[in-house]
């Protein structure tokens, strides 16, 4: 507890000394990377912390090759209590991609039953649609995956998330993640959830957002691009 308290502090510290200097800092538009876009390249490492514990992670960004660009990332959530990788391919022409995610160890509940140690690895096809001058973004994305544990009977599932996020400006924007889930063969299961984020972007590589979702988790997350 007293660990999560100090790095909580240091992250809502952080944030305040940020926000006073943004005012004054210059903006770089060659370097400006939107923090807003769950779809967005770039080189970075987080850190976070709300009532579920401290997240930590770090992302490698860049070209991959003509068009296409690409992400890595490794992620320890909840005090470490669980672990994620994740990879994504993004065409910038067509501002669509793929995903592959992996999350191990993680404790979840499926239909008021909760499961313990849940291994879980997706694949996933996404895009990126912009309206009002690109101030109100969509970003549609339809996986299938499948989840191990060893008390929980293989489960192969598909699932629908509709990320949306609206922006004021390039500093300030809000957003709405709906998400539907549905197992196909093993645990039975139609389950909808959302989460809501809001975030400030303080300069081209120093971001804050705070999401919580219905399962009454909070986080706040200070973001760090390189």
């Amino acid at each position: 507890m007293i660990l999560k308290n100090s790095l909580l502090k240091v992250s809502i510290g952080s944030l305040v000394s940020a926000f006073s200097l943004s005012a004054i800092a210059a903006d770089n538009t060659d370097t400006w990377v939107d923090m807003s876009d769950p779809t967005a390249v770039y080189s970075n490492a987080s850190i976070g912390g709300g009532n579920e514990g401290i997240d930590l992670s770090a992302t490698y960004g860049g070209y991959l090759s003509g068009v296409y660009k690409h992400s890595f990332t490794v992620a320890a959530k909840q005090d470490f209590d669980f672990y994620e990788v994740n990879y994504l391919l993004l065409n910038s022409a067509s501002k669509s991609g793929v995903t592959f995610d992996s999350t191990w160890d993680k404790d979840i509940r499926i239909d008021h039953t909760d499961y313990d140690d849940v291994n879980d690895t997706s694949a996933g096809v996404f895009a990126k649609l912009g309206y009002l001058n690109n101030r109100l973004n969509f970003y549609p994305k339809i996986s299938v995956g499948f989840m191990w544990a060893n008390h929980m009977e293989d489960t192969t599932y598909v699932k629908f998330d509709a990320t949306t996020r609206y922006s004021f400006d390039r500093r300030f924007w809000v957003g709405i993640t709906p998400t539907y889930a549905h197992g196909m063969k093993g645990v039975n299961f139609n389950e909808w959830t959302a989460t809501i984020d809001a975030g400030a972007q303080l300069s081209d590589s120093f971001g804050v957002s705070l999401s919580a979702n219905d399962d009454e988790e909070f986080t706040a997350n200070v973001t760090f691009a390189f």
